[in-house]
């Protein structure tokens, strides 16, 4: 009886089905999760983005303790995407963030997440930043915040599989501050 009993729950937590309906939930969870924190973001709720903002960090952080760092693979790139954003804009909660990225980083180096996203999440948690990815607009030109060793910011952002660093400032020069197209 203790036999079948083991091969009974063996089955069922082994079940494929059973875990990609988790993951599943999981992802569509993740997508909710980003589309109210940009309509929250962006003044299309009455929500306060702060604590819309502490309430999903918490959730992630459940997430991330229940299943690990959500990955392409598990849930797709927008879902990972997703976590990322949450905890991107959890800047009430450095030491979080911190957690979060030391957990990215061997995941964004095998690609098994966006590189880019732990690329940006560093950068607006540490200064002088690595990547160049944050900074202003002085005029139409997008200036970044210090960098270290900046002579050593090309290698850095290959590593990740990111342009050069002077073609995204240009790019951001244009997106973000207005400048026209050479």
């Amino acid at each position: 009886m203790k036999y079948l009993y083991f091969i009974a729950c063996i089955t069922t937590f082994s079940n494929p089905s059973y875990a990609n309906e988790e993951l599943s939930e999981l992802r569509a969870e993740l997508l909710e999760m980003m589309k109210l924190d940009q309509d929250t973001l962006h003044g299309k709720t009455q929500l306060s983005f702060e604590e819309l903002n502490a309430k999903q960090s918490q959730r992630v952080q459940e997430i991330v303790e229940k299943f690990g760092w959500p990955t392409i693979e598990m849930v797709g790139k927008d879902a990972s995407q997703a976590a990322w954003i949450i905890v991107q804009h959890a800047d009430h909660d450095i030491q979080f963030q911190k957690n979060m990225l030391w957990m990215m980083r061997p995941l964004a180096l095998s690609k098994e997440i966006d590189p880019g996203n732990y690329v940006y999440l560093y950068d607006r948690i540490h200064t002088p930043q690595l990547y160049g990815t944050q900074g202003k607009c002085e005029g139409s030109t997008f200036t970044p915040f210090p960098i270290k060793d900046i002579e050593k910011i090309n290698t850095r952002r290959d590593e990740m599989g990111m342009s050069t660093a002077q073609e995204y400032w240009d790019m951001a020069s244009e997106r973000m501050c207005g400048a026209s197209k050479h």
